[in-house]
């Protein structure tokens, strides 16, 4: 019954792959020699120049000082009082979530007459605003 434990290896040896026999070297033309060399890439031709790279697409950044931008870190300076952030997603759907009540709500109380049609268009714009102040962020 062979044993269990293998026998230590002298320190100056280092096997390169698995064990068992070494794989023949490929020979050119028989299309076995699929290695791909993953070593620094030279980025200049042969007379010194450099090769033209890729233009890297610019950054488009959001207004910082948009009334839409100070609105969403208002409600985000709310929440972070209450413990919570509209950068969490599920944060953001509760908030977004109850805000589209509120929208129903409103919406029925037009219907009723109990706001009158400019009223109405008033806050469902203030309503709008709100519900993107996550995307803000």
């Amino acid at each position: 019954m062979p044993s269990s434990v293998e026998p230590a290896r002298s320190a100056g040896h280092h096997t390169t792959g698995p064990p068992g026999p070494a794989p023949a070297p490929a020979t050119p033309g028989d299309g076995s020699n699929r290695v791909i060399p993953f070593g620094r890439r030279p980025t200049r031709t042969g007379r010194g120049r450099r090769t033209p790279q890729p233009a890297q697409p610019e950054r488009v950044v959001a207004p910082v000082d948009s009334p839409q931008q100070r609105l969403a870190e208002d409600v985000e300076a709310w929440f972070l009082a209450h413990r919570a952030t509209l950068t969490d997603e599920s944060a953001a759907h509760v908030y977004r979530t109850t805000l589209d009540f509120l929208q129903l709500m409103l919406d029925s109380s037009h219907a009723e007459q109990r706001l009158n049609a400019d009223e109405h268009q008033h806050l469902t714009g203030m309503m709008r605003l709100l519900r993107d102040a996550p995307d803000a962020l």
